[in-house]
């Protein structure tokens, strides 16, 4: 039923305020410290969600929509329990009302908002009934690293974890964007206001979260808050044996979805409804095999393959234990740690059997992508590749930006545009993105943008060797020789090569700064005699050094290693003095790159 004070707020045009309800053009009325949503039942004080049984809601709905008059309790009864005829009415209403006093910090003695007329009725009294304006809704969520309240440190790869887990199935949430990993990671630890880190995540809705482990169960504290205001909106606990711990994650991934009032597609339910029981030692494993994957030095390396071939030996269909075998020997042969053809091939028979197991992992596709790209060089499976993973989760900074990487090697510049932005959106302080975004404005003569972004990256890590690299060949690019010699033997230095540190330093002494990479390129040239050194490192010393000849020699031998960097042989700005060379148009034309 529609009061009069409905019909006179929409006459009046929302004019009035005061004991009038709000018209349908809104579902959210304001009283005193009170907001209460008309549509889904939501009453919540300072913005704090509270708990209201369904009943009292009907209740106070019923007299907020007649502010001021009485409403009877033979007209409650008819609008709310006339369904309810094994229901002892009575003793029903006054619960209803008790409990809605409760929440309101009201009282039948002394009333501020609901007072009682004894065996007749109720009345609303709150002196300001107003429409309120709607809050902004949140569209994008950061999961701020879990808490981990086990006691114990070494349990901190399972906190980690779960916040990996709860950030990728709201990844998923196509109506939502939600911060990747590396970037929410920057704050693990970190003692900030909220609302400051929000700002510098750029996101309006933080999740905050504690998990625990005891005797096989998993106990999960997580909260919700709107970030401008550091408002709480909604906290939940949930408690489940260590099995359930996967599905675990959907529910709460479901709750958020629900209190950020973002609808589910049929397909976001059916997944985040339909995960299976985890092995919980192949679990445990895989999560420590990803705890020392996101570290990447050789050492972690090594120790997340054991972890994940022992996830593998617990659990013989753990199709994402496949996903971080093949990433770890992809890294391995792509760093140049090892050569290409003894890597790729384990990543592709490994990524393979991930895709046998489960086509719906986004992370598997992307990983093949990266793998056909470099090893390969098919491009047209690449990009289908790139585009499968960013359709199963639009929210995969990693996917967006191999495909932006992708999309510079094809020259499709406005395209790289919009993927490299949704990137810089998705993961702001993530120093490899921002690296390699300085890497890309180089590749387009960009000198001066790259190098403020590349001093982005190494404020997050100063000890990032391909960020010196980046600096490196922007000073070069700009004949700022004595700064790109410091940024080269700095790329060294990181890598631990004191000999090619040295090697460029003596040779600046002797004959300046093409003297300097001709030393460090003959210094590696001696090395590669006996050991695996990339054939493009040392092909770009000897392009500074201006030795054409001794430049094609050591990239002939880098296509014949099928080296992973001569993706970027059209874009790269070594080879600028080489690109009307016929040697580097066959080059390029091999590698099926264009011109």
């Amino acid at each position: 039923m529609e009061s009069h004070f409905f019909q006179r707020l929409i006459l009046n045009g929302g004019e009035e305020r005061a004991m009038h309800a709000p018209a349908h053009s809104t579902s959210q009325v304001r009283f005193g410290d009170f907001a209460l949503d008309l549509t889904s039942g939501d009453l919540r004080k300072d913005g704090q969600k509270l708990a209201l049984p369904p009943k009292a809601f009907e209740v106070l709905k019923a007299l907020v929509e007649r502010p001021g008059e009485v409403v009877t309790r033979e007209e409650l009864r008819a609008r709310l329990w006339a369904a309810d005829t094994f229901v002892e009415f009575d003793d029903s209403l006054n619960h209803a009302v008790n409990k809605l006093r409760l929440a309101l910090g009201d009282s039948a003695e002394n009333p501020q908002f609901i007072q009682t007329l004894p065996r007749f009725g109720y009345r609303f009294i709150a002196p300001e009934l107003r429409a309120a304006e709607p809050e902004p809704a949140i569209r994008f969520l950061a999961v701020l690293p879990f808490a981990n309240l086990s006691a114990d440190p070494h349990q901190d790869y399972f906190a980690d974890g779960m916040t990996d887990a709860l950030i990728t199935d709201l990844s998923k949430i196509g109506a939502v964007k939600v911060i990747s990993r590396t970037s929410v990671m920057q704050f693990k630890g970190v003692k900030k206001p909220l609302p400051e880190i929000a700002c510098e995540l750029g996101v309006d809705g933080v999740i905050e979260g504690a998990v625990q482990r005891s005797d096989g169960r998993v106990r999960i504290t997580v909260q919700l808050i709107r970030a401008a205001t550091d408002t709480h909106l909604w906290a939940e606990s949930y408690e489940r044996d260590f099995r359930d711990v996967l599905s675990l994650q959907g529910e709460v991934a479901r709750a958020v979805a629900r209190e950020i009032k973002v609808a589910l597609t049929p397909e976001e339910s059916a997944h985040l409804a339909s995960i299976r029981p985890v092995n919980p030692e192949a679990f445990e494993a895989y999560l420590k095999g990803q705890f020392h994957w996101y570290r990447l030095s050789p050492e972690h390396l090594n120790a997340a393959l054991e972890y994940f071939e022992l996830a593998l030996k617990k659990d013989p269909a753990y199709a994402l234990a496949y996903v971080g075998i093949a990433n770890v020997w992809m890294m391995r042969g792509d760093t140049g740690s090892m050569a290409p053809g003894e890597a790729f091939p384990k990543a592709k028979e490994a990524i393979s059997r991930a895709l046998e197991l489960d086509d719906s992992i986004a992370e598997a596709h992307i990983t093949r992508a990266n793998i056909v790209s470099l090893y390969d060089h098919d491009w047209s499976t690449a990009e289908q590749e790139f585009r499968r993973g960013t359709e199963l989760n639009s929210n995969s900074a990693d996917g967006h930006f191999m495909y932006a990487d992708f999309l510079i090697w094809m020259k499709r510049w406005e395209e790289w545009n919009a993927e490299i932005q949704r990137v810089l959106e998705l993961d702001p302080v993530n120093p490899f993105f921002r690296c390699f975004y300085g890497w890309h404005l180089v590749y387009q003569h960009r000198c001066d943008e790259a190098i403020r972004q590349l001093h982005k990256a190494l404020a997050i890590e100063p000890d990032f060797s391909s960020a010196h690299m980046g600096l490196w060949e922007a000073f070069y690019k700009k004949g700022l020789w004595e700064e790109a010699l410091a940024e080269a033997r700095k790329f060294f230095s990181v890598l631990g090569d004191r000999k090619v540190e040295e090697a460029l330093t003596r040779g600046y002494a002797e004959g300046g700064y093409a003297r300097a990479m001709h030393l460090g390129a003959e210094e590696l040239a001696k090395r590669a005699k006996r050991s695996h050194v990339p054939g493009v490192r040392i092909a770009r010393l000897y392009a500074h050094a201006g030795e054409n000849d001794q430049v094609m020699k050591w990239l002939q031998t880098a296509c014949e290693q099928r080296e992973t960097t001569l993706v970027h042989l059209g874009v790269g700005w070594d080879w600028d003095t080489l690109r009307a060379d016929s040697r580097f148009q066959d080059l390029l034309r091999r590698v099926g790159l264009p011109a």
